[in-house]
């Protein structure tokens, strides 16, 4: 049976709040409701949190549930973490402290319709139990700005936590945010500056200065990744004014039934392989391997078993192309 979770977005005409949203999907333990403006979130410092930091933070407000905008503490076991991440406690401790340290800027507006930003950091207090302890737990608070950003939201996206976690790359999974935000909308696609394209994937311009480095280590493994796990597909198109690319046309739309089923078996694989699979090199090696077969059975130095004939040379996945438009 096929059980996909197709991200599910609401602008804010619904009036259906981002808590409400997170009561509804609550018995699906594949669904992490991200608020809009958490999911659009720009970092003070230009560069968006790690990978391991980011994922952590989608799981600490899925595990905070409906309290997630209150002020109360919260706590999670490092077992429960460990079970996720496989990583060790001194990893798991780095990934904490870089959300207690990690300065967001959010931009809102007032309920006298007035668009200010705030900022602050992602959790404000955070207590952590001694690694001797078996039933260590960390506990945590989420900052008054996290919390009064959820609190008053109406736009949310319900996105897949497998996804979520299946993502190899920050900027895979910061692009899924966004075009998980929008995916259900009318709107199939959006116009963006270098700049605002570098603010999505949280891309710092000391880290990658030029369109080409952007493009060839953020942009494209995004759109690859995304394609081949998420719910919905992706592509792009640079957008020039003379020669020189001075934006991208951001491209979305679902997946057919078949490419969803493709996708929930990639997810349910072992990561080993992924990225020759997603690259399409598994199946010119089995390929490779097949033609080899032929030529030395040909030669008359093939030595196969009837039963055996074609059961290691015949292409075992199926990859798909990563959508991308390029110019």
């Amino acid at each position: 049976m096929l059980r996909y979770l197709v991200p599910r977005s609401v602008p804010d005409m619904a009036k259906l709040t981002t808590i409400d949203a997170i009561r509804m999907h609550r018995p699906d333990p594949d669904a992490i409701v991200a608020a809009g403006e958490i999911a659009d979130m720009r970092f003070m410092a230009g560069n968006a949190l790690s990978l391991r930091a980011a994922k952590l933070f989608c799981l600490l407000i899925q595990e905070a549930g409906i309290a997630v905008a209150d002020q109360v503490q919260h706590k999670i076991p490092y077992a429960v973490l460990n079970e996720t991440f496989h990583k060790s406690r001194d990893e798991l401790v780095e990934a904490v402290m870089e959300l207690h340290s990690t300065v967001v800027s959010v931009q809102l507006v007032s309920r006298q319709g007035r668009a200010y930003v705030k900022s602050g950091p992602i959790l404000s207090d955070v207590e952590r139990e001694p690694d001797s302890l078996d039933d260590a737990e960390i506990r945590f608070e989420f900052s008054p700005a996290m919390r009064r950003v959820i609190a008053d939201s109406t736009h949310w996206a319900a996105v897949s936590r497998r996804a979520v976690l299946a993502f190899e790359s920050k900027y895979s999974l910061r692009m899924y945010l966004h075009i998980g935000l929008r995916v259900n909308r009318r709107q199939v696609s959006e116009d963006v500056s270098l700049e605002e394209l570098r603010d999505i994937l949280g891309v710092g311009a000391k880290t990658l200065p030029r369109w080409q480095d952007v493009k060839r280590r953020a942009l494209d493994p995004a759109i690859a990744e995304i394609n081949q796990l998420a719910g919905f597909t992706a592509a792009y198109q640079p957008l020039k004014r003379g020669r020189r690319v001075v934006g991208v046309r951001l491209a979305w739309g679902h997946k057919a039934i078949d490419d969803l089923i493709e996708a929930q078996r990639e997810l349910d694989r072992p990561r080993v392989g992924r990225t020759a699979r997603r690259d399409g090199v598994v199946e010119t090696i089995a390929q490779e391997r097949h033609r080899l077969a032929e030529s030395l059975a040909g030669a008359g130095l093939g030595r196969t078993r009837p039963d055996q004939s074609n059961r290691d040379d015949t292409p075992h996945e199926r990859t798909r192309p990563d959508g991308v438009t390029d110019a």
